[in-house]
């Protein structure tokens, strides 16, 4: 009984992992970021701030999709050891681990070390692994601490004359703005674009390819060609959702080229 009891734990607690992990990419995917895809430069891989350990595994997948611009964390602990203390109402991230047991033949608890030599010599051992996590806060929320943070890598990229134009020819188009340096979005509710900086990103033609993907999008509002993929509440996989994908990625090449 106490075997399923702990069975039915871990397993609880892995289905959790994989539901915040869809969670995540659905919900970038609906603002319109492939977290997989990022042609702009970010302040590098998420990491601990204390150690410089950067996240791994499925860790590095999480830990760079939280809505912070800068990913550095690091633990409660490890912010009380430099002196400082959290901002009230900061909300944590989870780091998650596995933490291994293992058994020799009989039962018995035996160390890893062991596990290895016993094994070598063609016994019968087990290894038993249990998910678990620990809790993390962004550096943002963290204060009475000296941070050294570096800046974000800049590019001086040259605008580029033709994709100017079509830009500046877009006849009452909706509102550009450079609000949100971590994203590339367009809002439909209140007809308006953001687009990170064009020195944040790898090049200036990736730059064009990402606002023109977003004009796309833009012209699917009711007060243009009112594409039911923009005007409606289209939740991410529904048909009218990935037609709209598709005719924003067809038309935003189109332009470009």
């Amino acid at each position: 009984m106490q075997n399923a009891v702990k069975k039915q734990a871990t397993d609880t607690t892995r289905i959790d992992l994989y539901q915040e992990v869809t969670t995540k990419i659905i919900s970038l995917l609906e603002q319109g970021v492939a977290p997989w895809r990022c042609s702009w430069n970010r302040y590098g891989m998420a990491r601990n701030y204390a150690t410089g350990h950067i996240y791994s595994g499925i860790n590095a997948f999480l830990m760079n999709l939280t809505e912070h611009p800068i990913p550095y964390f690091m633990s409660f602990k490890q912010i009380k050891t430099k002196g400082g203390s959290l901002r009230k109402g900061a909300k944590s991230e989870r780091v998650f681990f596995y933490k291994s047991y293992y058994k020799d033949e009989t039962g018995q608890s035996i160390t890893a070390d062991e596990f290895t030599t016993l094994r070598e010599k063609g016994e019968e051992v087990q290894r038993i692994a249990f998910l678990k996590y620990y809790r993390v806060f962004n550096i943002a929320d963290v204060e009475g601490i000296e941070l050294n943070i570096k800046e974000v890598e800049l590019h001086p990229h040259e605008k580029i004359g033709n994709c100017e134009s079509i830009v500046k020819g877009y006849p009452k188009g909706p509102q550009m703005v450079f609000e949100d340096a971590n994203r590339a979005y367009y809002s439909p509710s209140i007809d308006k674009i953001n687009v990170p900086d064009m020195a944040q990103f790898h090049s200036t033609e990736a730059y064009y390819c990402t606002l023109f993907h977003e004009l796309t999008h833009s012209t699917g509002h009711t007060s243009r060609l009112n594409r039911e993929g923009v005007t409606k509440l289209n939740p991410f996989g529904s048909p009218d959702y990935s037609k709209e994908e598709l005719i924003v990625r067809r038309e935003s090449v189109n332009i470009y080229t």
